[in-house]
């Protein structure tokens, strides 16, 4: 593999590993912008919501999860193959814009581009992996928390959430 086709290659796999972490940040993005919400209300309105914002949270992690599985499959009927076709050509024009950006580059250009590249999918891949380690915490912690009577189940929600929206790997 030259050098061109490895600096496409990573260009590829960096918009895939943005893609899910920016999936995820929105995830946590509701789940802050929930919880700043739930603050004005009364303390049983809060504790309501608080299960809600956890649950939307945590599904939203499974529906992620199970939408990756879902696009391995193959396609049936008409429409999803017009579809298929259609993702494939905006896929070949995508890979060809991509081509023509780093076929103008010099040798040790694409060696640099590559390096940021790798860095960037490398830190990219850890944050989204925090992030998911984050929410399924979060959920496991939920479960725990009906075991609880409400008013210290209300607390542990609370910290779930403070903790999952105030962590580094969120805020960065």
């Amino acid at each position: 593999m030259g050098l061109k086709d490895e600096a496409i290659e990573l260009h590829r796999n960096l918009e895939t590993v943005e893609a899910a972490l920016k999936k995820l940040t929105d995830l946590t993005d509701q789940l802050q912008k929930e919880y700043n919400l739930a603050k004005r209300g009364s303390p049983f309105d809060r504790y309501d919501k608080l299960k809600v914002m956890i649950k939307a949270c945590v599904e939203g992690l499974n529906s992620l999860s199970s939408s990756q599985d879902q696009g391995r499959k193959v396609p049936k009927g008409l429409a999803a193959a017009a579809r298929a076709f259609s993702d494939a050509q905006e896929k070949l024009d995508a890979h060809m814009t991509i081509k023509k950006k780093y076929s103008g580059m010099s040798k040790s250009e694409l060696k640099q581009a590559c390096d940021q590249m790798k860095t960037q999918i490398e830190k990219n891949e850890t944050r989204t992996k925090a992030i998911e380690q984050l929410i399924k915490q979060l959920h496991v912690s939920y479960e725990q928390s009906k075991q609880h009577m409400p008013r210290q189940r209300y607390q542990d929600m609370k910290t779930m959430v403070k903790t999952v929206v105030y962590d580094k790997a969120v805020t960065d």
